[in-house]
């Protein structure tokens, strides 16, 4: 053995941001979820998209035609946090219309970069690092925590991914992905509020 570990390293995929474990996001989408008045069912997207405005968050659609960022970098949403502004394709802003499981994942994840506080400002680097210190780490567990949230799994016993993708309308990789995590840190043998 040459003393590498046993699985690749990590690589940031964000921004450096301030450390947050899991639970520290889990309780924070928990007070969102709350602000938001989101239930134990998934939202309806349309209506989730329009009511943010009341919360102070702009959702708007990028046109094909505009020479934007978002456009060129291939990307279906992308957050302004120091605007309070959440940038959509037309694609995206079709399929949240239709309620889409990938896309209410990847809607869940932009607010998660304005409800963090994620700032554009800071560092990137393509080096080894821990998640708990990657804005797009951060912003995917924030939006798992909300739309797949780990109270309403234990209390209504959902523990596949086929079960967890089906009630809360995600997509199967989501689902599994939820599953792998909280069956690594035993969220499964927690007791149910």
């Amino acid at each position: 053995m040459t003393g590498q570990p046993p699985y690749p390293p990590y690589q940031l995929r964000g921004h450096i941001v301030t450390p947050r474990s899991i639970d520290a996001i889990r309780e924070i989408a928990v007070e969102a979820r709350g602000i938001l008045g989101l239930t134990d069912h998934p939202v309806s997207m349309p209506h989730f998209l329009d009511s943010l405005s009341l919360f102070g968050v702009t959702v708007d659609v990028v046109e094909d035609d505009e020479d934007f960022t978002l456009m060129l970098a291939g990307v279906e949403a992308v957050c302004m946090p120091d605007t309070a502004t959440i940038n959509l394709t037309p694609a995206t802003y079709d399929a949240a219309q239709r309620n889409d499981p990938r896309t209410r994942f990847t809607i869940f994840h932009e607010l998660g970069h304005f409800v963090l506080q994620h700032n554009k400002a800071m560092a990137r680097a393509n080096y080894v690092a821990k998640p708990f210190i990657d804005s797009e780490w951060q912003a995917d567990q924030f939006s798992a925590e909300m739309i797949m949230p780990l109270d309403v799994i234990l209390r209504r016993g959902l523990k596949t991914p086929t079960q967890i993708a089906r009630f809360f309308q995600v997509s199967f990789p989501a689902a599994n992905n939820r599953v792998s995590q909280l069956s690594k840190y035993g969220a499964f043998q927690m007791k149910s509020p």
